[in-house]
């Protein structure tokens, strides 16, 4: 059946490279990281920018019309999905206020005639959140976070819909369904840490001062893996498992490699964030148990090793799945049977060498016992080299594509046609691609080193490269390209179609092989008039142009 395309899928990337773009600024003026603390309220902020604002909002527009492509069913509601948008985005910019508010920062002063530099009340406050407790506007940021996870919420159960309407699920979706589980865990995790920031001395009274000290000192690192692990990552490894095959005319069929995949990646992130929270929440117990009985205190300490076992097991089967992803991804590249790629193809290989990377530095860190010293370099080289720089690539060919669906592909059987190719000028846009990459591994090195002015350098060169590939997507929406070839006549009508018989009153039903270009870049529409229909497919009133029918057949 025919998937008709998101009208809130662009309105998410327009706010989601916003987000990306502002959050560049910021790093590159010297106003957060590394100027500022890993902990300073401006990092914090830019940092959420980042996930939040830019990959959180990539995804979730791309699973909009995502998710109904690869269940063949639409999504519960289109209304869901504005009043997710709507939510997200309020409350990440009242998470930024109150990043902004918390001790240190520019607004913590606000409200109270205090500069934002004095340190808070010596007291239980200081002694569990030193960086905490700013300002009046600081209770902005629990508030911010709870509509950020209510966003996050209404979209996980519109999508979640979807899903579960089209069981059995296939490979990509049930990468995507773990990712949605993932992602209400991080979004519920961060909302605690947030309150904890904010108002320290109210979670004591109902948590505790030590469970307090343990959830900031050890809470975000789990805070971190779900959302750099789990969400981010396994719902874009189930992503680019479709889109490279279908924009790379390869098998959709990845076979036990795939299924691997997943059930390793998957399996052993969730136990090692269990295997890590369990440890979190027994560390103190085992701690108080064995001052006061030497049995019960010895079997919880015993307990919380298993735990700590089980959670190293677990990063060692994730770190195995995202291995065999690799290697899978490498054999889909050499089965396409698409021998020209496209750009945002071409291009995509180097995020998942940037991935392959930061794998490598994972384990390196791990095993030499210096995790903590690479975990900056880690994190922006996941966050920019391989979610972001593949986030850019697929953009590269999902808004011409949507843009070509809207207001081209009505056109099809009616006159001339316009290939998705003809939005974009791949010629243009490639030189920003290399220089992205290219100042991301630069900036990898800087940190590593300690280069703190080249760092900020390479970060001015990434803000250059995205306005500049922005600006290409903004081109593409505008193009008005000169159609190609004589107007398609729909195959059905054989001879009656060839010799110029009216199609008045007839639904246009366009050969979906020509009219994106899609598999057949160089060919004019005009010169396949009268093909035959897809081998293996079928003729549908308004097909499916993200289904494996549109690029079946032979060139």
């Amino acid at each position: 059946m025919g998937v008709r395309v998101s009208r809130w899928t662009l309105p998410y990337f327009a706010a989601a490279l916003t987000c990306f773009a502002t959050a560049q600024v910021v790093l590159a003026l010297g106003w957060a990281y590394p100027v500022a603390g890993l902990s300073a309220p401006a990092t914090l902020a830019t940092v959420h920018l980042l996930t939040i604002g830019w990959l959180s909002l990539l995804i979730l527009g791309a699973l909009q019309q995502f998710v109904p492509v690869i269940t063949g069913r639409s999504l519960a509601s289109d209304t869901a999905a504005a009043w997710a948008l709507g939510l997200v985005v309020s409350g990440l910019a009242g998470m930024v206020v109150g990043f902004l508010s918390l001790f240190g920062g520019p607004l913590a002063g606000v409200g109270t005639g205090v500069s934002g530099t004095v340190p808070p009340p010596v007291g239980a406050q200081q002694a569990v959140a030193p960086a905490g407790s700013g300002g009046p506007l600081a209770v902005a940021l629990p508030l911010g976070g709870t509509l950020v996870l209510t966003g996050f919420a209404v979209a996980t159960v519109n999508l979640a819909i979807g899903l579960w309407r089209a069981r059995p699920l296939v490979l990509p979706a049930r990468f995507v369904a773990v990712g949605l589980i993932f992602l209400l865990l991080t979004g519920g995790l961060g909302v605690l840490l947030a309150w904890i920031l904010a108002h320290p001395q109210g979670v004591v009274r109902h948590l505790g001062a030590p469970l307090v000290a343990r959830l900031l000192g050890r809470g975000l690192p789990l805070h971190m893996v779900a959302g750099i692990g789990g969400w981010f990552t396994l719902t874009a490894m189930g992503v680019a498992y479709k889109l490279l095959s279908m924009f790379t005319l390869a098998p959709e069929d990845r076979g036990p490699a795939g299924r691997w995949v997943l059930r390793l990646s998957a399996t052993g992130l969730l136990l090692a964030w269990l295997g890590g929270l369990a440890h979190l929440l027994l560390a103190g117990t085992a701690g108080g148990t064995a001052a006061g009985t030497g049995a019960a205190g010895e079997g919880l300490a015993g307990l919380a090793q298993v735990l700590s076992g089980l959670a190293t097991a677990g990063w060692v089967a994730a770190g195995v799945g995202v291995v065999i992803y690799l290697c899978d991804m490498r054999r889909l590249y050499r089965q396409r049977r698409r021998k020209v790629l496209e750009l945002n193809a071409r291009c995509a290989p180097w995020a998942f060498g940037a991935l392959a990377v930061a794998m490598g530095m994972l384990a390196a860190g791990a095993l030499t016992g210096r995790l903590a010293a690479v975990t900056p370099a880690l994190a922006y080289l996941l966050l920019f080299g391989w979610l972001s720089g593949l986030g850019l690539t697929q953009l590269y060919k999902i808004v011409p594509f949507l843009t070509w669906l809207e207001k081209f592909g009505p056109r099809l059987g009616r006159g001339p046609a316009v290939r998705v190719q003809d939005l974009v000028n791949e010629r243009r846009a490639q030189p920003w691609f290399r220089l992205y990459f290219a100042a991301v591994a630069v900036a990898t090195v800087a940190i590593l080193a300690g280069w703190d002015d080249l760092w900020r350098a390479m970060t001015a060169l990434t803000l250059a490269s995205t306005l500049a590939i922005a600006l290409e997507l903004w081109r593409a929406r505008r193009a008005e390209p000169r159609p190609h070839g004589a107007p398609v006549p729909p195959p059905w009508l054989g001879e009656r179609g060839r010799t110029g018989a009216s199609t008045a009153g007839t639904i246009p039903r366009p050969d979906p092989r020509t009219a994106a270009g899609e598999g057949f870049p160089g060919q004019p529409v005009g010169k396949r008039a009268g093909a035959s229909r897809p081998a293996g497919g079928r003729w549908t009133a308004w097909p499916n142009p993200w289904s494996p029918r549109m690029t079946s057949g032979k060139r």
